[in-house]
């Protein structure tokens, strides 16, 4: 089993559900505030940090893979279903979905099962496997 890198300040728990993440990270821009400050123009598409930051945590992070055009789980696959902030604000959680889109491709839930093995391990901390 591979042991991730941790990444400061992101936190991943599997909940009851198989398709079903918590994730904490740092409160990312909104769209809103990425257009007041000229990050982001009008008409252009907002691609949300938190998911962003889910898929690299997940494949970087957690399973050691690449994310490249190639990797099983894309932006579209990821859905945010709720959150809440935590403590002081730094931080939120969010409720993340995996949408499964009646998948064909056997690498999706290949990488699902690797993820919820490494999530299930007792060492898992949230962030990564604790040494022995």
């Amino acid at each position: 089993m591979k042991m991730g890198r941790p990444f400061k300040g992101l936190f991943l728990q599997k909940t009851g559900a198989a398709l079903f993440y918590s994730f904490v990270t740092y409160t990312p821009q909104t769209k809103e505030q990425m257009l007041a400050c000229g990050d982001l123009a009008e008409g252009e598409e907002f691609l949300s940090q938190i998911v962003c930051d889910f898929l690299l945590f997940v494949s970087e992070g957690i399973l050691g893979r690449a994310l490249t055009a190639d990797f099983p789980i894309s932006y579209d696959d990821v859905i945010i279903v709720c959150s809440r902030q935590r403590g002081n604000g730094v931080q939120h959680e969010y409720l993340i979905q995996i949408i499964d889109r009646s998948w064909s491709h056997e690498g999706q839930t290949l990488l699902l099962d690797d993820l919820i093995t490494i999530l299930s391990h007792p060492l898992w901390d949230g962030a990564t496997l604790r040494p022995d």
